[in-house]
């Protein structure tokens, strides 16, 4: 009997905040955000340093199922310009031991490192890629693209995958607007025996380019109908197949878009931890027969 491990969860859990009760303290968000997911996001990291000791509490809120991807610091990723190499190293090392925490509590799945729109598929980068990964270890590297000519074509995305199988980094798999050169394709391919990742951003096509937003939930201002996600469906379990587990991580974090959607996977995948609350109504369905849902204690 084949047991596929399929987690759901949002990309942050912050940002929702009509998805939490009022009377609740913003310092136990994560332990509600836990009762009904067993994997998250954490963007923070791109932006600032997550001490120890928070990563030590927010341990403390989630069950030992529970499971963390962190995104790299922008200036790991070379979103942030101007820096030595020496001091993107620097930072790196720091980021690197914020997280010992959550490495030795075996609760993190991988380090997200998230390319800018302009990193394309020059030799270069492609060395820059290799070093990060290599930095990354013992932790999992999952690699992010967000510039097309790393999949502009069938030859293209064959060598990409073969090469990010070879330096051992997981291929992020993105749903996401097709607006040309600053988007990639959906490539539903895996590189790594532990981990697949599917990263939902939203299909906002007329915001995701758009000069001048004021915020970046504008770009991710979508909500995936039910029918959308079911077209994912056979491939999530084709792939969860092949690997240990396989994580969808809701992008779309604007109003609640990011965890309702989550809550609908959750749904379609049968491994829900209890019932979601009445953000708005939603029939219940699970496209997943049960002799391959693992709808044990923790999972989601």
């Amino acid at each position: 009997m084949v047991r596929l491990r399929i987690r759901a969860g949002t990309c942050a859990f912050a940002d929702h905040d009509s998805f939490y009760p009022r009377h609740l303290a913003v310092s136990e968000r994560l332990r509600y955000y836990g009762s009904f997911f067993s994997v998250v996001e954490i963007d923070s990291t791109f932006y600032g340093m997550v001490t120890t000791r928070t990563w030590e509490r927010w341990l403390g809120l989630v069950d030992s199922d529970f499971r963390f991807h962190v995104k790299a610091p922008a200036a790991m990723t070379l979103h942030t310009r101007g820096l030595s190499r020496d001091e993107r190293r620097e930072m790196g090392y720091a980021f690197l031991e914020s997280l010992r925490p959550v490495l030795e509590r075996g609760a993190m799945s991988a380090i997200l490192l998230q390319f800018p729109p302009w990193f394309g598929a020059t030799r270069e980068n492609r060395v820059i890629v290799e070093r990060l990964v290599t930095f990354c270890q013992p932790m999992n590297a999952a690699v992010e693209f967000r510039e097309r000519s790393w999949f502009q074509s069938s030859e293209r995305i064959e060598k990409t995958i073969a090469w990010l199988s070879s330096i051992g980094a997981i291929h992020v798999i993105c749903d996401e607007p097709q607006a040309g050169r600053k988007s990639v394709p959906y490539v539903p391919r895996l590189t790594h025996a532990q981990l697949g990742v599917l990263r939902m951003h939203g299909r906002n096509l007329e915001m995701w380019d758009k000069p001048g937003l004021t915020s970046s939930k504008q770009r991710f201002d979508y909500r995936y109908s039910r029918s959308e996600l079911e077209s994912f469906v056979p491939d999530v379990v084709s792939l969860a197949g092949k690997v240990q587990e396989f994580h969808v991580l809701m992008n779309n974090n604007s109003n609640n878009d990011a965890v309702w959607n989550a809550f609908d996977w959750l749904d379609l995948i049968g491994g829900a931890k209890r019932q979601r609350p009445l953000l708005e109504h939603s029939e219940q369905l699970s496209l997943l027969p049960d002799h391959i849902v693992d709808g044990g204690e923790g999972f989601s």
